[in-house]
């Protein structure tokens, strides 16, 4: 179940990113944005929750806090992205911003929050990723 869940993360991770340089560069009305996250958000809630209902899972409500606090900074994220990209920023300033941000962000809660050690090929990836981000940002 939780290799399915994690697929549909891979292949979907990015396009909502990828539709808001869409409607900026089409020129579309600022309002556009909202519809179009709130059609993405309820895809991923749907792609989670009907699995999770088939086969009896039972959601508590820490689930429901934390699922809560993530898809609202989530949310955050993609209009302030939106508003970037319709206020003129260009999408290689944009893209490398989010990507980095959310690595350190990630690697911060990991080591603040859950108390995780980076052991040396997981300080080497984080790394490698934000060089990579970068790499991108300039070509």
């Amino acid at each position: 179940m939780w290799f399915l869940l994690m697929l549909v993360i891979l292949l979907t991770n990015g396009m909502s990113a990828f539709g808001l340089k869409m409607l900026a560069g089409w020129g579309l009305p600022e309002t556009v944005k909202y519809p179009y996250l709130t059609v993405w958000y309820a895809g991923g809630l749907a792609a989670i929750a009907l699995p999770m209902l088939l086969k009896g899972m039972r959601v508590g409500k820490t689930e429901i806090f934390w699922g809560g606090v993530t898809g609202a900074l989530s949310i955050g994220g993609q209009v302030a992205m939106a508003v970037a990209l319709s206020s003129g920023i260009p999408g290689h300033v944009v893209f490398p911003i989010a990507i980095g941000g959310s690595i350190f962000v990630v690697a911060l809660a990991g080591r603040l929050v859950f108390g995780e050690r980076m052991n040396l090929p997981t300080a080497l990836g984080v790394a490698l990723g934000f060089v990579a981000v970068v790499l991108l940002g300039v070509s």
